[in-house]
Parts: structure tokens; sequence; C-alpha cells
């Protein structure tokens, strides 16, 4: 059973009064009195309620943070950058996954306002007019990364449509003159939000308006080693794949290595993201990078910002670079 501030009011023969004000390093107590208090507070175990502290100060120094999962070594790269910067600032990180299911994804922000967190930092896969209705009800600040909500809700990311339009124009200036475009989560639009996706399938097209010269494929679905098998085996203009997210990437390039195709003689192939993982690669992986701690420190700072107050913008985008490794 936790100790209370009454109990050790009693057994310091003080009021409690007195004891709040030791606790707290507030004037009104005499030095002797003071350390005593702190003594016997260490020697029981005393921890303040929580809660009730929260209740006082108007704010519980907590921070909510609801993301599809863990399996993409971007997210955790991101999460980790996100709770460094949260901690530098006084506030502890509450992490919860949806798995990508839109109703626990509201379980899950209904969980952490019922904690009274200060504010949410939100990776979405809900969307919709009634979805923004249901962040607004919460009456809590938030944040979103990647997937956009609403343009009323700040936004922190990279300009997804920009990168690919750069690295479309890289490849075509390589000389490729076939791209190969890999984002199996097309297959989810209309039904899920998947904001970034779009933003980055935008991008492409507006590359291929550019380009002009250029043929293309777009696999939007899962079964996309096989469709790629396909398309080499028809032979044809030089070929690059570029894929959405490096660990479409890498299980490409492991199949066309298992299957004798090689990087980059045979077929370029570029990915996006610049996961950890790609340091240890060789030949080095060509990809879209860029700072994840930027980002993590741009979305607690923007969060902060609403908690205390202050205006924010309601887009904030993180510079991107080209990556250009020997895979293309």
């Amino acid at each position: 059973m936790n100790i209370t501030s009454k109990e050790i009011a009693e057994i310091c023969g003080v009021s409690r009064g007195t004891v709040d004000r030791a606790l707290n390093n507030r004037p009104g107590v005499s030095e002797a009195t003071k350390q005593k208090i702190l003594e016997t507070a260490s020697q029981l175990g005393y921890r303040p309620h929580f809660l009730a502290q929260s209740l006082v100060k108007g704010k519980t120094m907590s921070i909510g943070a609801v993301i599809f999962d863990i399996n993409n070594q971007l997210f955790p790269q991101l999460i980790n950058a996100v709770e460094s910067r949260s901690r530098e600032a006084g506030y502890f990180l509450n992490l919860t996954l949806t798995n990508k299911n839109p109703d626990i994804e509201q379980e899950c922000l209904n969980h952490l306002a019922d904690r009274k967190v200060d504010g949410i930092i939100l990776l979405s896969v809900n969307t919709g007019a009634a979805f923004k209705q249901f962040i607004q009800r919460l009456n809590i600040p938030v944040v979103t990364f990647g997937n956009r909500v609403s343009k009323t809700v700040p936004h922190v990311w990279i300009d997804d449509r920009k990168a690919i339009r750069d690295a479309i124009a890289m490849l075509t200036a390589k000389g490729y003159e076939e791209i190969i475009y890999v984002s199996p989560p097309l297959s989810l639009r209309g039904k899920t939000n998947v904001y970034a996706v779009e933003q980055r399938f935008a991008g492409f097209q507006d590359a291929l308006k550019k380009a002009g010269h250029l043929q293309s494929h777009v696999i939007g679905h899962k079964g996309y080693i096989e469709e790629i098998d396909n398309l080499l085996a028809q032979g044809g203009k030089r070929k690059a794949i570029f894929c959405t997210s490096d660990k479409y990437a890498l299980k490409i390039w492991l199949h066309l290595k298992q299957n004798g195709v090689r990087v980059p003689e045979d077929v370029g192939l570029m990915g996006f993201d610049n996961i950890e993982t790609l340091k240890y690669i060789s030949p080095a992986l060509s990809t879209i990078s860029y700072s994840l701690e930027t980002i993590g420190n741009q979305i607690i700072d923007c969060l902060i910002g609403q908690i205390e107050g202050r205006q924010v913008p309601m887009t904030t985008l993180v510079e991107h670079h080209i990556i250009k490794g020997e895979s293309c």
C-alpha cells in the first residue's frame, strides 16, 4: 500500500501543508523540518499521486503515439527520435499500435484520451469527415505524420510527391527507358487512408508526363515478385525497378540474386526511406533519404507548441535527398 502525505505528516508531527511545501520545494518550511520530511518520505518509498498532481498542474506531462506497427524498420527509428525529443522536453511517451485496423486506431485514441495525455502523434489509417470530427471531439492537440487526416490538423512529413519526381528524373538521366513502379499499398486506395502512398504515386505520374518517352508498369498489389519476373522475361528496353519502400526493394533484390538476375547490369533497382539495414547491404542500394531525427523533433516541437497554446504551421516539410548507390 502506498504511503500518503497525511501519514508522513503524522510521523513527522507536522501538517499536511508543511509536507506538501517540503516535497515540492516551496518556501515556508525550516531546513531541519524539510530534511526530516524528505528523509521520511524516501525511507517509506513515498511517491506522489500522479493523477492528483496532474489535476493541479493541468498537465500529465505525457504524450501518446498511435502508429501502424513496428514491422517496418522506419517506424522504430522514428519513434526513437520522438521519444528522445519528448524526454528532453520533460514528457513521457505512451506508444500504442493499431495493426492498420481503423477500429483499433480509434480505441487507441480513446485510451490515450482517457489517460489525459497532453497531446497525440498519429499515423492514421482512418479518413473522412466522420473521423475528422472524432479527432476534434477528443479536444487534445494532435499532430499527424505520413498519412494526413485534415488540413486543419498539423502535419509533419516530407514532400513525397517531389521526392518521387526527383528519383524518376535521376533514373531517366541514367538512361533507363522503362520503369517498373512497385507500390503494393496502392491496392488499399479508397478503403483506408494511404495519403503518403497516393502522394508518391501522383509524383510518379507527374514524372511520366514530364519525361514523355518513358514506358511504365505499375504494380499495386502483393504479388509484385511474380509480375516483375514476367516483365523482365519480356526483355525490351533498359529497365529499372522503383520501390516506394526499401523493404520491397530488399525482397526484390534477394529474389533477383537467387535467380541469377544481376543488379544493376540486368536491371536497375531503387528504394525509398533509407532504412538502417541498408548500411549492411553491398553493393549499396540507391534510395531516397530524409532525417527521421529531424521529423521526430519537428513532430514533438509542433505538438508541444499546441499544448502551450502557440500558433503552429499546418504543414511542416522536411527535406529529402537521393542516395546514389550502386544498384542503378
